[in-house]
């Protein structure tokens, strides 16, 4: 089997240890903070995550760019030039034009390049539920499975993949045009917070509303048991918006109900953070 490397856009939360241990390449992300461009790089280099989720909190004007195919093409054609093929996991196409960009992008590369190859992955999800399709990435190579039978398993997988989340702040969902201005001025008068899932199609719907946080965690639980099987020793993913303390929480109730469950918490990535706001949590794992 022709060896090949996997990558990543930043809008996924994968535990750190697959990034610092090479098995994973990250692809930044751009997205205008008070007009000014900033970039996500997941490390060092770019804007620090705790950073983000201050301006975040004042509500400085904030929006996503998508990943250009030239971008794209800026990012994999080094890789390719030397001869090595690109499994890269991408933004949920039901949430941005970046996995379109990447098709584009590899249609003209892959016509330049006979000896590798660029095949981006539609995730159909974000955050950490992409960490969990990433994961089996890994998992799949390490298998020694072909690019192309990995893509074939993670365009099965990830529909197994489910997410829950909790938003506090109806103001970005609005700016998102995930709700409406009315919805967003009577719910936050009657402290309502929404439940968010991930669609068949990656994209984002209300699946259900609560008054205050107690009640909605007692929610995600309730969504959690009902769709997945406890008895697997599955791993979930808790990505919040700088909130350790819920984040936590959420994770003893997690462990409360399926104890042999590994649960990794990260920071929600800014990326997907713009559109979700302040003290917003997701639950990511695996569906029956």
């Amino acid at each position: 089997m022709k060896d090949y490397l996997l990558f990543m856009d930043v809008s996924g939360d994968v535990a750190r240890n697959y990034v610092d241990e090479g098995k994973i390449k990250l692809i930044p992300m751009e997205f205008v903070i008070d007009g000014e461009v900033r970039v996500y790089t997941d490390d060092q280099n770019g804007i620090d995550p705790v950073e983000f989720y201050e301006f975040v909190k004042r509500k400085a004007p904030m929006s996503t760019t998508q990943i250009s195919p030239s971008k794209w093409a800026e990012f994999v054609e080094p890789y390719l030039k030397q001869g090595q093929s690109v499994l890269c996991l991408c933004l949920s196409s039901g949430l941005s034009n970046s996995y379109n960009s990447a098709l584009s992008a590899a249609e003209e590369l892959n016509a330049r390049y006979a000896d590798a190859k660029f095949v981006p992955v539609d995730s159909l999800r974000a955050t950490g539920i992409s960490g969990l399709i990433a994961e089996r990435m890994v998992e799949n190579k390490e298998k020694g499975l072909s690019i192309d039978e990995n893509l074939a398993d993670l365009n099965e997988f990830r529909h197994k993949t489910l997410a829950c989340a909790y938003v506090d702040d109806l103001d970005s969902l609005k700016r998102g045009g995930r709700i409406s201005r009315t919805v967003a001025f009577f719910g936050g008068l009657l402290d309502i917070k929404p439940l968010i899932q991930f669609n068949a199609d990656g994209t984002l719907s209300v699946w259900g509303k609560q008054r205050g946080y107690k009640k909605s965690i007692a929610n995600m639980i309730q969504y959690y048991l009902n769709k997945t099987d406890v008895d697997n020793l599955h791993t979930v993913y808790i990505t919040h918006a700088n909130d350790e303390v819920y984040a936590n929480e959420l994770a003893a109730r997690v462990r409360e109900v399926n104890p042999n469950v590994e649960v990794k918490i990260r920071l929600l990535s800014p990326i997907i953070g713009v559109h979700l706001g302040p003290s917003a949590m997701v639950l990511g794992f695996i569906g029956k």
